[in-house]
Formats: C-alpha cells, structure tokens, sequence
C-alpha cells in the first residue's frame, strides 16, 4: 500500500523527526526536503482520497508541509 511506502521513505522519517522539534515550521528550512520531497508527494497524489483521508493528521500535514514548499 501506498502508504507504507510514504511512511518507509526516509524523507517522510526525517520530516516526522523535524517536527516533534518544531523545526518543520520555519520554511527557512523547506529546502532541506527538496531531494525526497517529489518522490513523496508523487506517492501521495496516487492515493485515493479515501486513503488519504485514513492516512491520518500527522501524513496529510506533512504533505501539505512541502505543498507550501512548491
């Protein structure tokens, strides 16, 4: 499922990691995600919206995140 394969990728780990410490917030920062960042939203936009729905808070943030980033 696609969503194991976000929740694998070590871009999505690392963003999860940043934001417990708040660091995922300043967009100074939204280059560091550049190299992964497609990789993961191309998985998500291959979701249906029903997945992305069950997908939960924290990987629809996340997402959004580096939608921002565009």
């Amino acid at each position: 499922m696609t969503k194991q394969l976000i929740e694998a990728n070590p871009f999505y780990q690392q963003i999860l990691s940043d934001s417990f410490g708040g660091v995922i917030y300043n967009v100074a920062n939204q280059h560091k995600y550049d190299e992964g960042k497609q990789t993961l939203l191309k998985l998500w936009d291959d979701m249906t919206e029903s997945q992305k729905s069950a997908a939960g808070g924290i990987m629809k943030g996340a997402m959004n995140f580096l939608r921002e980033g565009e």
